[in-house]
């Protein structure tokens, strides 16, 4: 979309809202964010909606355990089979959340609607927000 050579692109504002993203679905639902950045003149934000063990509450943001060994191997044999019934409830709530994530973003920033909107993961949440 941009290429570092665009002087006329606000670079801190995207990476501001990429932040902002990550941030308000770790702070509000425990979203696993594994990575956000700008990259291309566009935010991106790589998350996985849902729990599937422990890990996934406690160290949101973390993509290797912060476990120690006997309690990572006791959460990866056992920790799914607590949390697949529960997302029933929780997968739902992530996708509502993260739209509002992208919803808030674009608000802050709307001279910035298509480079956050342009390569979101879960791109069919947010149909409609182009339009706004």
């Amino acid at each position: 979309m941009h290429d570092w050579s665009d002087r006329n692109v606000d670079w801190k504002g995207i990476s501001d809202a990429a932040r902002y993203i990550a941030e308000y679905l770790v702070r509000w639902g425990r979203v696993g964010v594994r990575d956000y950045k700008e990259k291309y003149g566009t935010v991106r934000v790589y998350c996985s909606l849902g729990w599937y063990q422990f890990h996934s509450i406690t160290h949101p943001r973390a993509a290797y355990s912060r476990y120690p060994p006997w309690l990572w191997r006791l959460d990866c044999r056992y920790g799914w089979r607590i949390f697949r019934p529960v997302n029933w409830l929780v997968i739902p709530f992530h996708k509502w959340l993260y739209r509002r994530a992208y919803r808030n973003a674009v608000r802050k920033w709307p001279h910035l609607r298509e480079e956050i909107l342009r390569a979101a993961d879960f791109d069919e949440l947010l149909r409609g927000l182009r339009d706004e």
